[in-house]
């Protein structure tokens, strides 16, 4: 852990910032400025809130908050959170990075920011990050080019990576989900686990998925696994083995789920194939 850091260079301000919140969770009140910002954690977990709009936060995130649009952060708790802030205003980029800039905001179709999750942040990328602490050791005259330069590097190393960047809204972010449930419901099935691979809260995914589909996520999932595990009674396979392979790994939770939504036990549809066999 580095020391804290507070310094301008021109107009971009830099800072580097540990700390452990106690309490609100929440680090400051939700407010917005007039340049861009850049926010890359170093290690803490939470959720970034963009006009309304939740990022999944943690250890390698980068978020870019567009000039004028209302954000705060929030964290656990007792959880040490540290953080680069970069502000600056688009006249400092250098070159060609300030259209890439630009093309970044369009290629998020308008929205409040771009996310970048932990597995877009190439190694280059985040030893731009690491140099920045090396800016107050500078002579005063040479602090403002040299983290011009550094600022618009940063820019140019996320182009590549702007395709993983942002929210998907509800309805998306519902049928994706719908489709992912169905991918892997013969695989251990955790709510955020599903959150961390969508880069969105579980709360937020939640409200889409049922919004999207009319039932929660853990319903669905449910039916699903039980009429799978039907089927599979049905052809021959044993209860137990068929409750394990659709993804239940406690017998007697499979039974009363099968119970619930078939209305007869697991040995009934055994029973039940038997007799329409026998006919």
């Amino acid at each position: 852990m580095q020391r804290p850091l507070h310094l301008h260079a021109g107009d971009i301000r830099i800072s580097y910032v540990s700390e452990r919140p106690e309490g609100d969770s929440a680090l400051s009140t939700c407010h917005c400025h007039d340049v861009y910002e850049f926010l890359y954690v170093v290690r803490g977990e939470g959720q970034y809130i963009v006009e309304g709009k939740e990022y999944t936060m943690s250890e390698g995130t980068l978020m870019v908050i567009r000039p004028l649009k209302y954000h705060y952060v929030k964290v656990a708790a007792g959880q040490v959170y540290e953080r680069y802030v970069l502000q600056f205003p688009r006249s400092v980029l250098l070159g060609t990075s300030a259209s890439v800039l630009d093309s970044m905001e369009e290629a998020t179709s308008g929205g409040a920011g771009c996310f970048f999750p932990p597995h877009a942040m190439s190694p280059m990328l985040m030893s731009v990050f690491d140099r920045l602490s090396t800016v107050e050791r500078l002579p005063e005259p040479m602090r403002e080019p040299y983290t011009r330069l550094l600022l618009s590097e940063i820019v140019l190393l996320l182009a590549p990576s702007t395709a993983s960047r942002a929210p998907i809204d509800s309805d998306e972010l519902g049928a994706r989900v719908l489709q992912y449930l169905n991918e892997h419901l013969e695989t251990d099935l955790c709510l955020d686990d599903i959150a961390r691979h969508f880069f969105v809260s579980k709360y937020y995914l939640c409200r889409a998925f049922k919004t999207y589909n009319g039932t929660s996520i853990h319903t669905y999932v449910t039916q699903k696994r039980v009429l799978y595990a039907k089927r599979l009674i049905e052809a021959g396979e044993s209860a137990s083995s068929a409750a394990y392979r659709v993804g239940f790994g406690d017998y007697s939770a499979f039974y009363r789920a099968y119970v619930k939504v078939t209305g007869h036990s697991p040995v009934s549809s055994i029973r039940k194939k038997e007799t329409c066999t026998e006919k």
